[in-house]
């Protein structure tokens, strides 16, 4: 009996063995076997060259233009930013802003004159939007954020480069001209703004001429704040021809 039971126990092992060896094997060869699919026909509409544009230009409408981009690799030789840096911890602000300095010496800090500031701090507020239109910006103002609606319409009254004549300090604006009395730096003064939109405010001077470079659609040489008209729209094309097509 002793005998049968050791062979019977054996048999069992084998066929348990078996089966262990078995499984294995068969699931691989289900997992190998790809689940029929249905005809593409079936599941996906053919994508025509005009549908594949189309679905292009709608992800690139989506997309958002000001979205940030990863930073690229730092040359080779440069170790980025250093925390030790004194500018590091310098405390934000517009006109309390913290400061720090090498080899120079703030004497003075004069605002800029209320006919080159926004006037407002609301983004909703009507001129935001007046300010962007004038500068012509090549997106759709619904494209753009809210905040970053307010700091662009800021930069159209941004400082920009200077020019010097004796004691005078000529100061270019986005969106015009200021001119300073600096006889004693301490005590700058203020002398004439001149408005003139039309963004950069490039000045040079040269005797007694003074010159002024500009970069915006709203650019008029009478200096008028009112901007150009819009552009007529284009006429729509001719039967037959598709647009951006010359007979």
């Amino acid at each position: 009996m002793n005998r049968m039971h050791r062979v019977n126990l054996r048999l069992a092992s084998v066929a348990v063995a078996a089966i262990l060896f078995l499984c294995p094997r068969m699931s691989a060869k289900q997992e190998k076997t790809p689940a029929p699919q249905a005809p593409a026909s079936q599941t996906q509409a053919p994508q025509t060259p005009d549908s594949q544009a189309s679905a292009q230009g709608q992800d690139d409408d989506d997309k958002n233009p000001f979205a940030p981009e990863p930073a690229a690799p730092l040359p080779a030789g440069m170790t980025g930013s250093n925390p030790s840096d004194p500018r590091a911890t310098l405390a934000p602000g517009l006109y309390e802003a913290g400061e720090t300095s090498t080899g120079l010496k703030h004497l003075l800090l004069l605002k800029k004159p209320d006919a080159f500031q926004l006037g407002t701090s609301d983004a909703d507020d009507s001129k935001v939007s007046k300010t962007i239109g004038q500068m012509a910006i090549p997106i759709p103002l619904s494209k753009i954020p809210k905040p970053l609606q307010l700091v662009i319409a800021q930069l159209a009254f941004s400082n920009s480069d200077l020019a010097f004549q004796g004691n005078h300090l000529f100061q270019g604006n986005f969106y015009g001209l200021n001119i300073f009395d600096v006889s004693n730096p301490a005590k700058a003064s203020l002398l004439t703004t001149m408005v003139c939109p039309g963004g950069q405010g490039d000045v040079s001077v040269y005797e007694n001429l003074l010159f002024m470079s500009v970069e915006m659609p709203n650019g008029r040489l009478d200096c008028g704040t009112e901007g150009f008209p819009p552009a007529p729209p284009e006429p729509p094309p001719a039967a037959g021809q598709e647009k951006g097509q010359k007979k």
